[in-house]
């Protein structure tokens, strides 16, 4: 098993994930369109929302496992996961849908800068 270290993880998240938007909106309206098609959502708030869901997710497993190396996740239904994030965020605009997933980043970032060095 590759391990990964606190570095490679912030740098995913504070250069790969906090472009993610930014680079969304230099896509021209088709090529959005397409991306998003591809990803399988109708808009960029659903594909947030899903990313969103999963950070919640993920940071409670770490949170979790921290206490209890023996933790085993659960099985997912990925499909209804994805669902139920979506409707979460369905009535939100997209600007604040951006804002939360930005407010998860920052979230995710002081995850993985206050785990112990025993967690990499």
């Amino acid at each position: 098993m590759t391990e990964l270290t606190r570095k490679q993880v912030l740098d995913v998240l504070q250069v790969g994930w906090a472009t993610y938007t930014e680079r969304f909106n230099c896509l021209s309206p088709e090529a959005q369109e397409t991306f998003l098609a591809s990803q399988g959502y109708a808009r960029i708030g659903d594909l947030l929302a899903h990313i969103i869901a999963w950070w919640e997710e993920g940071t409670r497993a770490v949170e979790t496992i921290l206490n209890d190396p023996c933790f085993n996740s659960p099985e997912y239904d990925v499909d209804a996961f994805n669902a139920r994030a979506v409707e979460r965020f369905r009535t939100l605009s997209e600007l604040a849908v951006i804002q939360s997933f930005e407010s998860s980043l920052e979230a995710m970032i002081n995850l993985v800068i206050n785990l112990p060095d025993s967690a990499f």
